[in-house]
């Protein structure tokens, strides 16, 4: 739990921790050490296009935090407090789940405003995670990781306490005071957004944009490198940078040296080579090869190629070839089937498919089997999901659904009350092209039941969830209330949980004395033994533990409102507030002539299991 108390935001100033550095290395004539990279590069959010891009790109380096195993996930220590993450302006506190890196970098670049290329080339800078990870492991994985962007590690002195793991050293983290301490993203972001940028401290001064500021080396890796050297901050990202990390080489040397071989190019770049004939395209580092009819489908001007050098065409690694934007229409010559393209696949489509999904028949692009060949084919584009269709000889309705043609009984075609302008006629041979898959299942809600079996069943969110006969009861429902349908149709359903009592149901799981439950809102609440006593609560029925275990489990039913509790394990003194635990400080606890008598000491984990409010001060 955070500490109650205003909190304090801190930034701290960083230093460079462990460098990678290659051993005796040219310096590239091109680097500025006044200039390290782009304003406006330094805070464009949108690379990568979100995790899944962030993903792409470490598999493509082979990156150790490519990994996306649990055992390695919980090496990020990304913390399970929903507060905690809350108040460190996590963008997904309520994730049910470990975030991989990649989620971590994208979220904490959406978090600070910082570039997530400049994350991903910190990390390499600091730890050598992107490049040099496969051969880390053990311990030196873990420390690695501790310590990835050199976050709080300062030269005169070992790493600090405070941001040991991989997220708290993007996030940050509150120290044992209650004081939350920024993140290296946000960190990083503060001194960029400071009016006229934040530089090093000098002398005690804070050095800006247009300074002129010495600083010193560390020594080793390059060849001519003296132990101090002047630079003038030219933007608020070098002055950013520099407060980072105040030394050319070999920390910003090598951040400019793995940003520039990784980002040179932005986005959409088209690149080639002397004399070659393919253009590519650069996206989030990697290359993509562009065919003449995508450059066309997608607006580009083979006429803005920039010509690279070998070397640097061989820097960015060849991703997939790049496709036309989705929903374009192409027809290969020779060939009468058109297909439309999605997600850089082709799908055979027909031309009623097409328009209904409000395509331009008029702008197909004719392309060479040649160019047709480089793409995958997909599946038959089926009509929009909810569209209702027929052959034109055979009567079987059909609804459209996830992609697959479910066939309408006579039952559901009545129940769902299908008029005949509603169906759509298609070809016998084109409705053959379709996938089908089973029936239209009832409507949610509906009981069913084959004539050769008496179990009855509730129909939610297609599935079919047996009516235990307490349920049947409890829930009012009586013959008239079930359908009985084809053994086909009840056999196509995929089996759910047991069907749930009505609202507000009081119950016993595995027998008369076993945990006392209440169901209610779709889920089901345990009662503890002091809130059953408090409330006069007792069970109406007992279902066992399998049936219960197929309900969504929810938070346990709480004392009742005014009771003031704490757990047997922690001090923390709560009021019970609207269904809520609202912890209270000293202040609140003596406004409200509270004694001990009065507070009710419970288990932790039953304290603990109860939804928390926000913290009473006064």
């Amino acid at each position: 739990m955070l500490k109650q108390k205003i909190l304090k935001f801190v930034s701290l100033v960083l230093l460079l921790s462990f460098p990678v550095v290659a051993l005796a290395q040219t310096i590239d004539p091109t680097f500025n050490p006044s200039k390290l990279i782009d304003d406006k590069v330094f805070s464009d959010t949108q690379t990568f296009g979100g995790p899944a891009g962030v993903q792409k790109f470490l598999e493509a380096k082979q990156s150790i935090l490519a990994s996306t195993s649990p055992d390695f996930l919980v090496k990020l220590k990304e913390p399970s407090a929903i507060l905690l993450k809350q108040g460190l302006s996590d963008p997904e506190p309520n994730l049910p789940r470990l975030r991989t890196a990649a989620e971590l970098i994208w979220d904490a670049s959406v978090q600070s405003g910082l570039n997530p290329q400049v994350i991903v080339v910190t990390l390499n800078k600091e730890q050598g995670l992107i490049t040099s990870s496969q051969s880390l492991s053990g311990g030196d994985l873990q420390r690695a990781l501790d310590h990835a962007m050199g976050f709080a590690c300062p030269d005169s002195s070992g790493c600090g306490d405070l941001f040991p793991g991989f997220y708290y050293q993007l996030f940050g983290n509150y120290d044992s005071s209650g004081n939350r301490y920024l993140g290296s993203a946000k960190s990083l972001m503060k001194s960029f957004a400071t009016s006229r940028g934040r530089g090093p401290d000098i002398d005690g001064a804070t050095s800006h944009i247009g300074d002129m500021i010495t600083l010193d080396n560390t020594m080793g890796g390059y060849d001519g490198i003296l132990p101090q050297q002047s630079v003038q901050l030219l933007n608020a990202a070098t002055a950013a940078l520099y407060r980072y990390t105040p030394h050319v080489f070999n920390g910003n040397y090598n951040f400019w040296k793995f940003f520039n071989a990784w980002f040179k190019y932005p986005n959409g770049t088209l690149i080639k080579l002397t004399g070659a004939n393919d253009t590519y395209i650069i996206q989030n580092g990697l290359k993509q090869l562009v065919p003449q009819f995508v450059a066309q489908a997608r607006g580009l001007n083979f006429a803005l190629t920039t010509i690279v050098s070998p070397t640097e065409f061989d820097s960015y690694q060849t991703d997939q070839i790049l496709g036309p934007a989705d929903n374009t229409i192409v027809a290969p010559i020779g060939d009468s089937q058109k297909y439309v393209f999605l997600a850089d696949v082709k799908h055979p489509a027909s031309d009623f498919v097409i328009k209904q999904r409000g395509l331009d028949l008029s702008k197909v692009l004719v392309i060479s089997t040649a160019d047709s060949a480089l793409f995958q084919s997909g599946s038959v584009l089926p009509p929009n999901d909810g569209t209702i269709i027929r052959g034109q000889q055979n009567p079987a309705v059909y609804l459209v659904q996830n992609g697959q043609l479910q066939l309408f009984s006579s039952f559901t075609f009545a129940q769902h009350k299908i008029k005949a302008k509603q169906v759509t006629l298609v070809s016998d041979t084109e409705m053959s092209t379709y996938p089908k898959s089973g029936f239209v299942p009832p409507l949610d809600g509906t009981l069913i039941k084959t004539g050769s079996n008496p179990t009855v069943y509730l129909v939610q969110n297609g599935l079919k969830q047996p009516v235990l006969a307490d349920v049947y009861k409890n829930r009012g429902y009586s013959a008239r209330n079930v359908n009985t349908i084809s053994v086909d149709e009840v056999n196509a359903l995929s089996i759910g949980p047991y069907a749930a009592p009505k609202d507000y149901t009081f119950f016993a799981m595995g027998s008369k004395t076993g945990q006392l439950m209440e169901y209610k809102e779709g889920a089901a609440h345990t009662i503890s033994t002091f809130v059953a006593k408090q409330r006069g609560i007792t069970p109406d029925y007992v279902f066992s533990a399998d049936v219960v275990g197929g309900w969504l489990p929810g938070i346990p039913v709480p004392p009742r409102d005014g009771t003031i509790v704490k757990g047997d394990a922690d001090n923390t003194v709560y009021l019970v507030s609207g269904g809520q635990l609202r912890p209270m400080t000293y202040q609140a606890y003596l406004n409200r002539r509270i004694t001990p008598k009065r507070i009710s000491v419970l288990p932790q984990a039953e304290v603990d299991a109860y939804a928390k409010g926000d913290i009473l001060a006064k």
